[in-house]
């Protein structure tokens, strides 16, 4: 097992990597083909400036060819993706529900996730094209892998917390949330159905408001200011897509 693990963690560092290329280079319009080059000088990037993790801290931060520092983001992305494939592969095989198929929806989950995240706290903008083809993913996984009343469950979970979102946005003409969480938190009930869904969304507003107000408190925000909603949505999503049951249980204790 120790192996696969270590295997699993190499490959999601390099899936990483390509991630923060798509992050990158599809929020400036520009194509995720060709070679990878430098932010500041444009250099073209060799084979050793581009092994995840290992070439940002071998380089010391910092461009081999113009010196100036590189993004935190880099490695933050290779060992995130990392993490999150490792974390899959052992539960899924935990579990006993290990195949090739279910490997890679999670893995495609993990990837939009991280994606997602990151576009939504540098710019934020929520990169819906990414969130549609997750939610066909699911809705096509779904269909072939879930039971018929599980998978209606799972479609009413989608349209319902969607709808919830959409009566936010109403409400608060959207300052309170954007169209983009609505998209996102209909991924997220098409994946985890309602309770799955209860304990995502329950993590994503606690983190969001602890956060909004050590922000405020650290003066780094202002009341009124906007936070990106998205990466606390997606915090909450992967906790409870791992975890859900064992939430789950422990909240309901709580209360009997």
């Amino acid at each position: 097992m120790f192996f696969w693990l270590v295997i699993i963690f190499i490959l999601g560092s390099a899936v990483g990597s390509f991630l923060n290329v798509v992050i990158d280079r599809t929020t400036r319009g520009e194509s995720i083909a060709g070679r990878s080059y430098c932010d500041h000088c444009r250099a073209t990037l060799s084979t050793l400036d581009l092994i995840p993790i290992i070439s940002f801290v071998s380089l010391g931060a910092k461009c081999r060819y113009c010196k100036r520092p590189l993004s935190w983001q880099y490695p933050a992305v290779e060992a995130v993706t990392a993490i999150l494939f490792t974390l899959a592969f052992f539960n899924l095989s935990s579990s006993g529900n290990l195949s090739l198929i279910t490997v890679l929806y999670f893995f495609i989950l993990a990837s939009v996730a991280v994606v997602v995240a990151v576009v939504d706290l540098k710019f934020y903008l929520i990169p819906t094209t990414f969130v549609y083809g997750a939610s066909l993913l699911a809705l096509a996984y779904n269909c072939f892998n879930l039971d018929s009343q599980v998978f209606i469950e799972h479609v009413m979970a989608a349209f319902g917390i969607s709808l919830a979102f959409l009566l936010i946005v109403l409400v608060t003409r959207g300052k309170g949330m954007g169209q983009g969480d609505i998209v996102l938190a209909f991924l997220i009930g098409m994946v985890l159905g309602f309770e799955g869904t209860f304990a995502a969304i329950f993590l994503a507003f606690l983190t969001g408001a602890i956060v909004s107000i050590i922000l405020v408190a650290l003066r780094r925000k202002k009341f009124g200011q906007t936070v990106p909603f998205a990466p606390f949505l997606i915090g909450g999503f992967l906790v409870s897509l791992f975890w859900s049951t064992q939430i789950i249980n422990w909240y309901f204790s709580m209360l009997y």
